[in-house]
């Protein structure tokens, strides 16, 4: 990664090992599965993979362990061309995995275990910054959130701009969105952060999130596009139709495709669209990695995209 350019991602490397059944056992019941798929995952390495297939010279901050799913996870990374060494390597702790069991309704049942991703200290999280003085700091709430304070309070003293996606448990890194330039958030996290239990105003939901701290605030509203306080104009950003297969990544695919964008230099409202448009082009296939858009599918998208101040 080139010194003083591109993204640093900060967040989970995990495996995901997905058994698809007719209904989910009870307890102590075996129900005999239909199939079974191995994928990478994290919703930090999923965003990674965003950004650099968005053209962005990205980086990687997170943990794995010294086993087999580690390994294929790093290499996976490497493939992409993403930068991975600050990828921490941990001795006696698994890399992160989760327990998935679909049933024939499309429902899930998860076990997630962060494994070596809660080892990342402050001191490494200082370092990662150090070593690539990136423009731009993408960031879930996945990793230790003392690790996250010090990395944010350095990137803002280093004139970097600090993207947090509050997820998966919004609440919990409340106290970190005055540090934060920008919060990216769907509809569900934006009413916890507010304890709210539902809305339909999301202009007023997104105005009253600024006043946690961050200067912008988008909330991605699933078909609809998303919503945009950039701190003057409203955006709308209507979503393109598409033929959805699948909806797992969409919102790692709109976080690493935007970051990349302004990373570059970008307007943030092209930037908007871009998000928009990966996010819509990650729903129309299975699974959350394999369907990060390359760039030039970003592109094309985009000239279905027309955003409105509101």
């Amino acid at each position: 990664m080139v010194r003083g350019a591109g993204v640093l991602v900060a967040g989970a490397i995990n495996t995901d090992l997905v058994a698809r059944v007719h209904r989910a056992p009870e307890a102590g019941e075996t129900v005999t599965g239909s199939d079974f798929n191995l994928f990478g995952g994290g919703k930090g390495a999923n965003q990674a993979l965003a950004c650099a297939r968005s053209g962005a010279s990205t980086a990687m901050l997170g943990a794995l362990g010294h086993d087999d799913f580690g390994r294929q996870r790093l290499a996976d990374l490497h493939a992409d061309g993403i930068d991975v060494e600050s990828v921490r390597l941990t001795d006696g702790v698994a890399s992160g995995v989760a327990l998935i069991v679909v049933d024939d309704r499309g429902e899930n049942r998860i076990s997630y275990v962060p494994g070596a991703t809660l080892t990342i200290a402050p001191e490494t999280a200082l370092a990662a910054f150090a070593r690539c003085q990136p423009t731009i700091v993408l960031t879930t709430l996945e990793l230790p959130l003392a690790s996250l304070a010090a990395l944010f309070q350095e990137a803002r003293g280093a004139g970097a701009r600090v993207i947090v996606n509050a997820t998966p448990e919004p609440a919990s890194g409340k106290s970190l969105l005055p540090l934060a330039d920008v919060l990216i958030v769907n509809e569900t996290e934006a009413l916890e952060l507010l304890g709210e239990s539902e809305a339909s105003d999301w202009i007023g939901v997104a105005a009253r999130l600024r006043e946690l701290g961050p200067d912008w605030v988008i909330i991605t509203i699933g078909p609809d596009g998303a919503i945009a306080n950039l701190g003057g104009p409203v955006w709308r950003v209507p979503a393109p139709p598409v033929t959805v297969v699948d909806t797992t990544g969409a919102g790692d695919s709109f976080c690493g495709a935007f970051a990349a964008r302004l990373a570059e230099g970008g307007d943030p409202v092209d930037a908007l669209r871009a998000g928009v448009a990966a996010g819509s082009l990650a729903a129309t296939i299975a699974g959350a990695q394999r369907s990060m858009p390359k760039r030039a599918d970003v592109d094309s998208m985009m000239t279905k995209i027309q955003p409105v101040t509101v």
